[in-house]
């Protein structure tokens, strides 16, 4: 080989390689809307009317079983959504906050005459001091990730689908209580000897017990999919679906969360 040609090759090679190892990065923002509805394995508080001594009014909150009851059914939760990252060719790496709004839990775990659990002898017809009991489960949960998404794209098309994983941190703040609702005016018709004390126990008794109330950092992870489609180079509508996850005070807690945003790419 000549000289000449020798050199032609590396020059060559000088020009073709960069473009043979060449990767599109392209920065990006983001905003969304989260809707979300979690679940979790722990249960609700279970009233159980057998722990209560008639001669001890106070062992009434021996009749509150933590964990004993039904499934918790927490309502719905919306979340603002923040993401920045990169795109290099198919793949996004980005952070993502999300702040969440609160989910609660409420629950009525007795309703009806308190008056026999305390050995007050009954009226046939006559509720003596009517009661309803409610527990309620409130938890605020935020979340703190990095993802990784592969964009599968798609030749003539505005769409691109994707798929992708996450890992974080989660806050969450949970708040349990318990709410004693006792209508005392019912009381009146009792006998004076029955009423000795008893109001005045049931007094402090009614209104709202807190039962737990922490702040909790735990590790999350999600999984999701979802299409983008773009207007342009620059916006992109982004709609997608989460599965998020975490273990909170030894329970397994979870949340399927539908997610509707904008991308802008610079």
């Amino acid at each position: 080989m000549t000289k000449t040609k020798k050199i032609a090759m590396v020059i060559a090679a000088m020009m073709f390689a960069p473009s043979a190892f060449a990767v599109e990065i392209t920065p990006y923002v983001g905003l969304g809307i989260v809707a979300d509805k979690a679940g979790t394995s722990a249960k609700r508080v279970k009233f159980d009317a057998t722990k209560i001594n008639p001669e001890n009014l106070a062992t009434i909150g021996d009749a509150f079983i933590p964990n004993g009851g039904d499934d918790m059914d927490f309502d719905m939760a919306f979340a603002g959504e923040i993401t920045a990252g990169v795109k290099i060719d198919n793949v996004r790496a980005e952070l993502e906050v999300a702040l969440r709004s609160a989910s609660e839990d409420d629950y009525d775990i007795f309703d009806g005459d308190i008056a026999p659990l305390f050995g007050v002898p009954s009226i046939p017809g006559v509720e003596l001091i009517p009661t309803e009991i409610e527990t309620s489960t409130k938890v605020r949960h935020n979340s703190y990730l990095a993802n990784v998404w592969y964009d599968f794209e798609l030749s003539d098309s505005n769409w691109t689908p994707y798929i992708g994983a996450s890992v974080g941190f989660g806050v969450y703040r949970q708040k349990a209580t318990v709410d004693i609702d006792i209508e005392l005016n019912q009381a009146a018709v009792l006998p004076p000897e029955s009423m000795a004390g008893l109001a005045a126990i049931l007094q402090r008794m009614n209104g709202e017990q807190t039962v737990a109330d922490d702040t909790l950092y735990r590790f999350e992870w999600q999984v999701g999919l979802g299409a983008a489609y773009n207007f342009n180079e620059n916006w992109a509508l982004d709609i997608g679906y989460r599965f998020n996850s975490s273990n909170v005070a030894d329970e397994f807690v979870y949340a399927h969360e539908i997610k509707i945003g904008a991308r802008y790419s610079f």
